[in-house]
């Protein structure tokens, strides 16, 4: 078994390796609705390899793409070779300008020093858009493929298997912050000055028990 860490300061080869690996996501909901109807180009934190970024851009989407990880933007650069991409973490990131729209696909906002930072390149008048795991899932044991190591009202340790194509197994190590849903209002405003628009999970999904769900804050 490979272990693999998304780790800013010490970028892991392999794990930039496991998201070329990937399918291209088919399902682009609520990335997609929401960059249309946003003022381009849309801020993309996290955009990895571009496992949703391709799909999205083939969909008339423009985009800047921001990714920490030399390794994920040396595969993403050939398929996508008009598109502004920049490496940076995302902590210490300065593009000089401001955007309608940010998105974050993943989980990688639930640190407070990226959340001010992202909030300072949005427009008075924009909206962050952000995933966010779900403690609740991880403390009812979460789902198959991910086994939860360690657990508190305050962070979680965890690991996500992937089964690859060529039958290799490939499993993510993460260790992180908790946001509460019943907190995210507050943290918004304490971290990042920020006021909560909308807060919601997939549709079907009731919030307290999907993965993930979906944070839209704005100034």
């Amino acid at each position: 078994m490979t272990i693999v860490r998304d780790d800013p300061f010490a970028p892991d080869p392999e794990f930039a390796e496991l998201y070329a690996s990937l399918p291209d996501a088919t399902d682009l909901w609520p990335w997609k609705d929401l960059a249309q109807q946003a003022r381009p180009p849309v801020l993309y934190l996290g955009i990895g390899t571009g496992r949703l970024a391709v799909p999205l851009h083939a969909a008339g989407i423009q985009l800047v793409g921001v990714d920490s990880h030399p390794g994920m933007l040396e595969r993403l650069k050939p398929r996508l070779p008009d598109t502004e991409l920049v490496q940076s973490r995302i902590e210490t990131m300065n593009l000089g300008r401001q955007f309608d729209l940010i998105m974050v696909p993943s989980n990688i906002l639930c640190f407070i020093e990226r959340l001010r930072a992202a909030a300072s390149h949005l427009a008075a008048d924009g909206t962050i858009a952000f995933e966010l795991t779900n403690p609740y899932w991880l403390q009812a044991g979460a789902s198959s493929g991910v086994r939860v190591q360690a657990f508190d009202s305050n962070g979680a340790r965890f690991q996500v298997d992937y089964q690859l194509g060529d039958g290799r197994i490939i499993t993510q190590e993460a260790e992180i912050p908790l946001v509460w849903p019943d907190d995210v209002e507050t943290w918004l405003a304490r971290g990042a000055g920020l006021k909560l628009g909308r807060m919601f999970g997939r549709p079907g999904a009731e919030l307290e028990t999907a993965p993930s769900f979906y944070v839209l804050a704005g100034r």
